[in-house]
């Protein structure tokens, strides 16, 4: 009987010692497969991965968040244009506080709502420009009285006269991102060989508003470069400006087309704080020749070399500029 279960015994250890080696050998061979054949390094995401739209003019939203800014945070910036409000807007505000006030619920949710729910086009009094040609009222600005002229006029020496009597509008506009703008810029700055290579979509967004309105840091900063672009088309005086967002990101924002005084007494490296003006928009004379004043405002994800990003860029460079350039509406809200 021992005998019997000694001789069980070992057969079930040379069935195990078997087994032992087959696993052994299976392991070695999927190991030296593995050594003769690596996976090479994955690529980085393609812009179509990362949520880049192929067509232009996107809604809100459609275009990559690479600052991962949120609804909470952006409530909380400054912000960069202090728009006028509507009048319908505030009478309609009257009455809600009205109403809440003389609510006996203590819970007064339902008697408020924030501006993403109604839309910034509701509550601010702007015009959504469209510079697609489309529109062709828009290629111009039409100046009190009716009379027109094109937004950019070709010499220095006609900014300077049309600066002398220019007449200002009082109404605040917006121009849009990731727009293709054909037949808007019309200077050498943005000559090229061929149509392929012409630079026309534009990847900041314009505020159009009256000369010597201020412009503020939308959160605290630092000066990362600034000067004077003074080519026909360009931004005139410019500020560049490195912002942190968040503990993890960060960016580097040009203020483009102010006046030579906002320039004057700053300095690289000098820190900005969230509120504070950074400057005042320039007129013609100084903005690089534009008729209709504006902010252009455009978010980088890397430092420029210096005081200058490209505005507008081809319809080839398009995505990837996209995702160096992104939307300045998760910064400024809403606009569109």
């Amino acid at each position: 009987m021992m005998k019997a279960q000694k001789i069980r015994c070992n057969k079930i250890s040379m069935i195990l010692m078997l087994l032992l080696l087959v696993c052994a050998a299976y392991t070695s061979a999927a190991l030296s497969a593995d050594t003769k054949h690596v996976d090479p390094q994955p690529a980085l995401p393609s812009s179509s991965k990362v949520g880049v739209p192929q067509a232009t003019l996107q809604a809100f939203g459609a275009y990559p968040n690479l600052l991962n800014i949120t609804h909470e945070m952006r409530e909380k910036f400054h912000p960069v244009v202090k728009l006028p409000k509507r009048k319908k807007w505030k009478k309609w505000i009257q009455k809600r506080r009205i109403k809440s006030n003389n609510t006996k619920d203590a819970d007064d949710s339902n008697n408020t709502c924030n501006e993403s729910q109604i839309g910034l086009m509701n509550i601010y009094d702007y015009i959504l420009k469209d510079y697609t040609g489309k529109n062709n009222n828009d290629n111009d600005v039409i100046l009190q009285g009716g009379k027109k002229v094109p937004q950019l006029l070709p010499t220095r020496e006609d900014a300077l006269e049309f600066a002398k009597t220019q007449k200002q509008s009082k109404l605040f506009d917006v121009g849009r991102y990731d727009e293709d703008r054909r037949g808007m810029y019309t200077s050498s700055l943005f000559d090229a060989k061929d149509e392929e290579q012409r630079r026309t979509i534009h990847v900041g967004i314009d505020i159009g508003v009256p000369v010597g309105v201020k412009i503020h840091s939308f959160v605290d900063g630092v000066i990362h470069s600034l000067g004077y672009n003074e080519a026909i088309g360009d931004y005139g005086h410019v500020i560049v400006v490195e912002h942190r967002i968040s503990a993890t990101s960060k960016c580097w924002v040009l203020y483009g087309h102010l006046d030579a005084n906002s320039i004057k007494g700053k300095h690289v490296g000098q820190k900005i704080k969230k509120g504070e003006v950074i400057g005042r928009i320039g007129d013609t004379s100084e903005n690089g020749g534009w008729t209709g004043t504006h902010l252009h405002f455009q978010v980088a994800m890397t430092p420029p070399q210096t005081h200058d990003m490209p505005g507008v860029v081809s319809l080839k460079d398009r995505e990837g500029a996209l995702l160096e350039y992104v939307d300045p509406r998760y910064v400024l809200g809403e606009l569109y």
